[in-house]
């Protein structure tokens, strides 16, 4: 965890989109921002999103299909703020194409 800028506002890092997916179902959307050539997800940090935290690292259960179409969407987002940067972002083709 790191403070923003000595206002007192915390904040909390990480490069786990799957906490990440799990933390924006409950409520808490991240802002992100670029690190080297990684994206890294910034939450603001309050007493609720440390108890949706423990709750992830505890293994609370969400609903599978929302799960997956967040982790989709988030992504999509680091792909656009890639390509919003002008990087290029190279995938692994598919076997034909």
């Amino acid at each position: 965890m790191k403070r923003n800028n000595g206002e007192g506002e915390k904040v909390y890092t990480t490069l786990d989109a799957y906490q990440t997916g799990f933390l924006t179902l409950k409520g808490h959307p991240p802002k992100f921002f670029e690190q080297g050539d990684k994206v890294v997800f910034l939450f603001e940090a309050d007493k609720d999103f440390y108890k949706n935290l423990t709750a992830y690292n505890s293994g609370e259960m969400v609903e599978a299909s929302k799960f997956a179409m967040t982790i989709k969407a988030l992504k999509s987002q680091i792909i656009s703020l890639k390509m919003d940067k002008g990087k290029r972002y190279v995938g692994k083709k598919k076997e034909g194409e």
